[in-house]
C-alpha cells in the first residue's frame, strides 16, 4: 500500500470510532468518536516510514515485515471527553448497587447461605484511566468486568469462613420459652430470635441486636399487662364500662424476663412457665378479665357499695364517696384491698379521723366507718362529700370488713 492508501485507512478508522464499554448487568455504553473530536494525526509519520523504507529490502516483508509502535494513531479534544465521559451512567453514583458479602440468612427454620452480591460500584480512578486508555489506542470494545474495574464483594458463598458462620448460628436456634397463662400462649423460638441474630460489621460473626430483643419483650409486656391499663367490667345493674387506670392487675418484670431470655439464647434452654410477674392478680381471664368474680364495687353515681363473692351479691349498702372537687373526688379506677386495719386513725390537711374499720385499697383511699354522719346515699356526696375515701356507716364497714380479703379487686365508676 502507498502511504496515502495507509492513512487513508487510518483517517476512516478515526472517523467512524466509538468505543462501547460493557458494564455489569448486560448493560453498555458507548462513547462516540464525534462527542470527543477523534482525528488520525499520525499521517506525516506514515509518510516519513515510507519514505525511510529502502525498496531493495521488500523480499523481508516475506518473512514478518517489521512493526511501528510510535506513531500517533489518535487524538481527541480534552475537554469534549471529559464531558462524554461525565454522562455515563454507569460512573453515576446514585445509579450504583453496592456489592454484598455472601451471609447466612434464616429460611425455613435455619440459616442457609445468601449469595453475594457483586453490584455495580465501580473504582472510579481505575475506570477513568482505563477508559482514556482505550480511546488513546483507538480501541474499540472495553469489558469493565475484565479490566478489574469493579469492586467485589469479600466473602462468597464458597468462603470457609461464612459457611462455618451459619453452622454457628444454626447450633444457636435451639432454645425456647413458651408462656402460658390464664387462656394465653406466647412462644418464643427461633423463629423470633432469629430476627435478633445479626451479622457483624466484618462479615465472620454474628450478635444479638439487644434493642432488637428489648422491644420485643416490651411488647410482650405492654401487650399482656393490665394494671394500670383498660378493664372491661360488668355491673350490678348490667352496664358495660370501660374503665381505665388503678393499681390492680397483673404485671411483668421487665428485669427478670430479660435476663432469662438473655439465658435460653446462651445456654439454648428450652421451658414452659408463666411470664415472671412483678404483680399478680386473682385471675387472668375469668369473669371481667382480670377481675374476676370476686370483688368490692363501688357505683359512685348510685352512691352503692356491693360485694360479689364469686359471682353472687353478698353485701350492699349506701355510702358517700369524696366531694366532687379535683381535689376530693373518689378515683375511677381499678384497684385491690392493700390491708385491713381495725382502729385506726386517718389523718390528713385540717383533719384527724379515728375510724374503727379501715380497708384502704388505693394511695390513701379506702372503705372506712364514719361515726360522725347520720345518713349516707343519695348526692350528700356531691356538696358535702370525703376527702376521697368510701364512707360507710359503722354497722356496714363492720360487715363488709368481715367479708373482703387482702388483694380483693375494687372497681370504682361514675
Amino acid at each position: 500500500m502507498t502511504a496515502d492508501e495507509v492513512i487513508e485507512v487510518f483517517q476512516k478508522k478515526a472517523q467512524d470510532y466509538s468505543l462501547t464499554i460493557k458494564e455489569r448487568e448486560g448493560k453498555k455504553e458507548v462513547i462516540s468518536g464525534s462527542q470527543i473530536q477523534a482525528e488520525f494525526k499520525g499521517a506525516d509519520e506514515i509518510r516519513e516510514i515510507a519514505e525511510n523504507q529502502s525498496p531493495l529490502l521488500w523480499i523481508k516483508g516475506l518473512f514478518g515485515g517489521e512493526t511501528y509502535d510510535d506513531v500517533s494513531m489518535f487524538s481527541y479534544d480534552q475537554d469534549t471527553f471529559e464531558k462524554a465521559y461525565n454522562r455515563l451512567e454507569c460512573i453515576d453514583p446514585d445509579k450504583m448497587t453496592d456489592c454484598e458479602n455472601a451471609k447466612p440468612v434464616y429460611k425455613d427454620g435455619k440459616y442457609v447461605v445468601k449469595k453475594e452480591v457483586k453490584g455495580t460500584t465501580l473504582d472510579l480512578d481505575r475506570t477513568k484511566k482505563t477508559v482514556e486508555e482505550y480511546v488513546s489506542s483507538g480501541i474499540s470494545t472495553l469489558n469493565l468486568e475484565k479490566e478489574k474495574c469493579y469492586e467485589n464483594p469479600k466473602y462468597t458463598s464458597t468462603s470457609e469462613k461464612i459457611t462455618k458462620l451459619a453452622d454457628k448460628m444454626n447450633d444457636a436456634l435451639k432454645g425456647s420459652i413458651t408462656y402460658k397463662f390464664g387462656k394465653q400462649k406466647v412462644v418464643l423460638d427461633k423463629d423470633v430470635y432469629s430476627g435478633w441474630m445479626k451479622v457483624t460489621d466484618d462479615g465472620t460473626n454474628y450478635e444479638i441486636d439487644e434493642n432488637k430483643m428489648e422491644n420485643w419483650i416490651l411488647k410482650f409486656i405492654y401487650q399482656y399487662n393490665t394494671q394500670y391499663g383498660w378493664h372491661t367490667f360488668k355491673t350490678h345493674d348490667g352496664r358495660t364500662k370501660r374503665i381505665f387506670g388503678g393499681p390492680y392487675g397483673w404485671r411483668i418484670s421487665k428485669d427478670k424476663e430479660m435476663d432469662a431470655v438473655r439465658k435460653m439464647l446462651k445456654e439454648g434452654t428450652t421451658e414452659t412457665r408463666e411470664p415472671y410477674w412483678r404483680q399478680k392478680g386473682k385471675v387472668y381471664d375469668g369473669v371481667n378479665g382480670d377481675i374476676g368474680d370476686t370483688y368490692v364495687e363501688v357505683d359512685m353515681g348510685a352512691q352503692t357499695v356491693y360485694y360479689y363473692k364469686d359471682g353472687k351479691q353478698k353485701f350492699s349498702a349506701p355510702c358517700v364517696t369524696g366531694m366532687m372537687t379535683a381535689d376530693r373526688k373518689t378515683p375511677e379506677c381499678v384497684a385491690y384491698i392493700m390491708y385491713k386495719e381495725r382502729s385506726a386513725t386517718l389523718v390528713g390537711e385540717n383533719y384527724s379521723s379515728p375510724v374503727k374499720y379501715w380497708m384502704p385499697f388505693v394511695g390513701n383511699v379506702g372503705f372506712h366507718s364514719a361515726s360522725w354522719r347520720n345518713s349516707f346515699g343519695g348526692s350528700i356526696y356531691i356538696n358535702n362529700g370525703s376527702h376521697g375515701c368510701v364512707n360507710l356507716s359503722e354497722a356496714s364497714a363492720k360487715q363488709l370488713y368481715s367479708l373482703v380479703e387482702k388483694g380483693d379487686p375494687v372497681v370504682t365508676y361514675y
